[in-house]
């Protein structure tokens, strides 16, 4: 019986796809190949030269900071001891991603994030590297990811402060409130009140076509800022 003749290029090819992954890319369709485009020119960079691109702004200190407090909520949350992320200035299209690479996690951010967006999806993706080994599905990891982010975010008691009264409208003024006190999208804090129970899937839907605004209805008991 003949031997089919192996290709090295197309083992090089199934071993860089069985430990080059990606986890979460934020946006839409449209950015999905531009993430994946940077990502692989990062990790052949790093494959080649063990070198990270000069203009990743930050490496080390806020992933970190994040994936402490992550643990600190979720013991579920395995994390590689080694990662690689930081924000990148410039590449047109790129709206972020978590990745795995072999034993390293990457978490990927365009610098041009305001600072709100930054902190929340730094948590959601950095989270998605926690959880990726219990979540094949991705549709799963993505809302786990932000359950689990929201929750070493959002305090409860925080939370309650606002939700408490069991509200169903939402005018302006109070969602700016909301976003204000926690530094992160009123959305995204409403999620949050959704997974605590303070609020209902049917809410969440009417205040996303909600037109109408009513007056504010109630002020928080502290002004202190997340």
């Amino acid at each position: 019986m003949k031997k089919g003749r192996s290709n090295s290029n197309q083992l090089q090819i199934d071993f860089l796809a069985a430990y080059r992954q990606m986890l979460i890319s934020l946006g839409n369709s449209d950015n999905l190949p531009v993430n994946e485009s940077l990502f692989m020119r990062m990790t052949d960079q790093w494959e080649n030269t063990r070198a990270i691109p000069a203009n990743l702004l930050f490496q080390k200190s806020p992933v970190e900071a994040v994936v402490f407090r992550l643990q600190k909520t979720d013991d579920r949350l395995r994390f590689p001891d080694e990662f690689i992320a930081g924000e990148i200035r410039g590449e047109q299209g790129l709206t972020g991603f978590s990745a795995k690479f072999r034993e390293q996690g990457w978490v990927i951010l365009p610098s041009e994030l305001s600072a709100m967006y930054k902190n929340l999806f730094l948590n959601i993706l950095a989270a998605s590297v926690g959880l990726e080994y219990l979540y094949p599905s991705r549709k799963e990891l993505v809302a786990e990811a932000e359950r689990v982010s929201l929750a070493a975010m959002l305090p409860e008691a925080e939370v309650r402060k606002f939700f408490g009264l069991r509200l169903s409208r939402f005018p302006d003024s109070f969602r700016s409130e909301v976003a204000n006190y926690f530094n992160l999208p009123f959305d995204y804090v409403l999620k949050r009140a959704n997974h605590l129970g303070m609020v209902s899937e049917q809410v969440i839907e009417e205040a996303n076509s909600q037109t109408l605004r009513s007056p504010i209805l109630r002020r928080p008991q502290s002004s202190r800022a997340a």
